[in-house]
């Protein structure tokens, strides 16, 4: 058996949040961990699930802000 860790990153027993940042960029973001200076919490805590699907129907271009004009 290995006592390798799990990236929280790709966990899916954790709950996850999205974070968005001033240029509009989004971020999928287990909630275990802290949110990065810059970024503000958009949904969650949720299901993994439940971000990646608010992801796909809110973040339809993924080009920062400043390019999206």
């Amino acid at each position: 058996m290995s006592d390798a860790q799990t990236n929280p990153f790709d966990d899916e027993n954790h709950a996850f949040l999205v974070l968005v940042n001033a240029k509009r960029q989004y971020s999928l973001w287990p909630d275990i961990t802290v949110v990065p200076k810059g970024w503000r919490t958009v949904l969650g805590p949720k299901s993994r699930a439940d971000c990646v699907q608010w992801l796909e129907q809110n973040w339809q271009d993924i080009r920062p802000l400043a390019l999206n004009a």
